[in-house]
């Protein structure tokens, strides 16, 4: 089976156009999308624009002052059941700092996949996005089938949170494409954009500047191919748009998943490609 997934952080209390965002989600041909800070009628509006098979809204916090946000997992030509559970400060209702995590069980009749939808702790935790990125990976190991993680991890390339994946048994599909961060030429004393970056440090909407850091990732379990993985690039015509949507980019991957399939008998055979 090859579905293409898209995963975005929204930035939905900056009001994104909602017609822009699903413009480019049709776009990309996606199967299936991963939403953070999304307010639950931003995730209504694009599943339905997108006449998706079904979605799935989690609550994060509530500000008060404006709608709740959360995360959203959209299955576009695919059936999704999703769970949502707390990461860090679960009772917390109110505050922007506290996680959740979404679980999805994606498709049916013995060709499911385990789609997880993270976004991880900023700024300098790096203790807390560690504590979080065990949990997450604790409950991946209870998913059905192969498993992708995708989504924001406020961690830039080799950081400690990609390690942990690493060891996991789990690859960062952007590496698996195209490879290692190669350094480039800039001043002493400062890091080079990263390769893919998806994130603008100091976002504006509408900013002339390209992003610098790659927050943004897909991590893909041994039995996932990974066909493509893409970002919107700053020599794009219409890439100027992007920066009026969102501080962060969507990041494009097209995965080939290969899934049990059960035998007449109802035993489970050796993995093999769906269709």
């Amino acid at each position: 089976m090859q579905a293409t997934l898209v995963t975005w952080n929204l930035k939905g209390s900056a009001a994104p156009d909602i017609s822009g965002v699903v413009a480019h989600l049709r776009a990309t041909g996606a199967d299936l999308v991963a939403l953070q800070e999304v307010q639950w009628h931003q995730a209504r509006a694009i599943a339905r624009a997108l006449g998706a098979r079904g979605h799935r809204w989690g609550f994060k916090h509530w500000p008060v002052r404006t709608w709740p946000e959360g995360m959203a997992v959209i299955g576009v030509t695919a059936p999704v059941h999703v769970r949502t559970r707390a990461l860090s400060h679960r009772w917390r209702l109110w505050s922007w700092r506290r996680r959740i995590v979404q679980v999805a069980t994606v498709g049916e009749h013995g060709a499911a996949f385990t789609l997880v939808n993270v976004h991880l702790t900023p700024h300098g935790q790096v203790e807390l996005r560690a504590v979080e990125t065990s949990t997450v990976l604790a409950v991946t190991a209870g998913g059905t089938g192969p498993v992708v993680v995708a989504g924001d991890l406020n961690e830039r390339p080799a950081a400690d949170v990609h390690t942990l994946f690493t060891a996991a048994g789990l690859r960062d599909a952007w590496r698996v494409r195209h490879g290692d961060e190669a350094p480039g030429a800039v001043p002493s004393g400062e890091r080079p954009p990263d390769r893919g970056a998806t994130n603008w440090k100091g976002w504006r909407a509408g900013t002339g500047r390209a992003p610098s850091q790659r927050l943004d990732y897909v991590y893909v379990s041994a039995s996932i191919d990974v066909v493509d993985v893409r970002t919107p690039d700053p020599d794009d015509e219409g890439f100027a748009g992007f920066a009026r949507l969102s501080d962060h980019l969507p990041v494009t991957a097209v995965l080939a998943v290969t899934t049990p399939v059960a035998s007449s008998s109802g035993e489970t055979g050796r993995p093999s490609p769906g269709s």
